[in-house]
């Protein structure tokens, strides 16, 4: 008995926090008005700005921003040797989703294991190492998913425009694009046409986005994630 009271309290738990967020479907094309574009304003590096296609990504989830963190110097022996930064990919205004079915179980899936990437960049943002962690519980510690050689996320910068997401997955090798379809200005680039081609091509119609119900102001992470 004090198992399954154990067990259902950690399961209330759960959907408590997943309760604080409502999902909002808008149209693809219209994206940039939903998103926090990620500029001066926010903090985010200029390499970073704007919002971020995944061209090629085969999961249900389109665009990003990186507006919603804050970065921190790495000091190693008196030197500044990159930066450091944590994502949170189930809060408001980050990440974008499919409104279907697959896209909705991925989200859900995020939500319920607060999906963290922690990002560690070079010094000039040319370079990135992302590591996945995972809280599934509020009442336990935060789980790291350390990079091996089973499991490796990488960017590297192609151009001004463009990223090159590279991942390791249980020992299969795979790549595709961060390209930017909006400027740290908001300005669209000629790349958000190819996103709106490439959603029409295979849909769906509408993206899927998360709002935290207790936050009340525009700082990211919302009271939600932080």
């Amino acid at each position: 008995m004090k198992i399954l009271s154990m067990v259902l309290g950690l399961s209330l738990s759960t959907a408590a926090f997943a309760g604080q967020y409502a999902l909002e479907s808008v149209p693809h094309e219209d994206i940039d008005q939903y998103l926090t574009i990620g500029s001066d304003a926010t903090g985010t590096p200029e390499n970073l700005q704007g919002l971020w296609w995944m061209d090629g990504n085969p999961l249900a989830d389109e665009v990003v921003s990186f507006a919603g963190t804050s970065f921190e110097e790495i000091i190693e022996d008196g030197e500044l040797v990159g930066y450091r930064t944590e994502i949170p990919v189930f809060d408001e205004g980050i990440w974008s989703w499919h409104d279907t079915l697959a896209g909705r179980v991925l989200y859900g899936l995020v939500l319920t294991q607060r999906l963290v990437y922690v990002g560690v960049f070079n010094t000039d943002f040319t370079y990135g190492e992302v590591t996945p962690t995972i809280k599934p519980l509020s009442v336990l510690p935060t789980v790291t998913i350390p990079r091996s050689m089973l499991v490796d996320f990488t960017m590297t910068q192609v151009n001004e425009d463009e990223w090159s997401r590279d991942s390791i997955v249980f020992g299969q090798a795979s790549s595709y694009r961060f390209r930017r379809i909006v400027d740290g200005a908001g300005n669209r680039l000629p790349a958000y046409d190819d996103y709106i081609t490439a959603i029409d091509s295979r849909g769906p119609a509408n993206a899927l986005l998360p709002y935290c119900k207790k936050d009340e102001g525009s700082v990211l992470p919302t009271a939600c994630a932080r």
